[in-house]
């Protein structure tokens, strides 16, 4: 008579909701890493994933925004239009950082249109649920609180640029940005693989592109950056520049 196989039973393993899309990309992004799991789960419920086009108007102008927005992948711009049609580039949020316009706005009015620069996906966060927890984290309230000053600093920087220096310093200053936030180390020196266009450059530094397109051929002709499609190779020797000129 053979033995009898002890009964079985199967307990699942928790597992994390990490299948969740919103969810995922709450817990991913570093904006959110002091919030608990209860915080993040509460936000993903009610949260939503939206993708948008290169060009495409994200959030308007003077119009309620009754959202927090993360930014999964891509990036948006803020911009500035005049009646005449000429814009200007303000900021830009990348992936893994919050959108906040109009967050502390009785009306939740945004004060300029915000844009997607490529393909983007975006995670849209209800205003009340987003800022209930942000009150039960202080940690995540001090992350506002520099969110907002470092965003101060970089309009007054802006402003400052525009009143004070010279076209050219504005373009050494820009590209010298750009290298220290989105480039990544390479033999050539700093590469930008997905460089803004001459014209985004431009609407940047207050400059026309045919200006910009001149003073980057310059630049080029000297070996200090090159262009290859979308990518641009920033040189050691023009980040040198920058800093001795006083661009950095």
């Amino acid at each position: 008579m053979s033995a009898i196989a002890p009964l079985r039973i199967d307990i699942p393993a928790f597992r994390e909701p990490t299948a969740q899309p919103a969810y995922s990309a709450l817990k991913t992004s570093p904006w959110f890493s002091a919030f608990p799991q209860a915080s993040l789960q509460a936000l993903a419920v009610c949260s939503s994933l939206r993708s948008f086009s290169a060009g495409q108007p994200v959030l308007h102008e003077n119009k309620p925004n009754a959202f927090a927005l993360l930014v999964v992948k891509g990036r948006v711009r803020g911009v500035k239009r005049s009646e005449g049609g000429r814009e200007m580039a303000l900021e830009t949020r990348r992936a893994g950082e919050v959108l906040t316009d109009g967050l502390l706005d009785p009306d939740g009015a945004v004060s300029n249109d915000w844009v997607a620069a490529e393909t983007s996906l975006l995670l849209f966060l209800p205003k009340d649920e987003f800022l209930a927890q942000v009150r039960s984290v202080p940690e995540a309230a001090l992350g506002l609180l520099r969110d907002f000053e470092s965003r101060l600093n970089r309009v007054k920087g802006l402003a400052c640029d525009l009143a004070l220096a010279d076209v050219q310093t504005r373009l050494y200053r820009a590209l010298e940005r750009l290298a220290r936030e989105d480039g990544e180390p390479c033999p050539e020196g700093t590469l930008i693989r997905r460089c803004p266009t001459q014209q985004e450059i431009g609407n940047e530094i207050g400059a026309c592109r045919e200006t910009v397109s001149r003073m980057i051929a310059e630049l080029a002709r000297q070996q200090l950056v090159a262009l290859k499609g979308r990518s641009l190779f920033i040189s050691p020797q023009f980040l040198a520049r920058a800093f001795v000129t006083g661009a950095a």
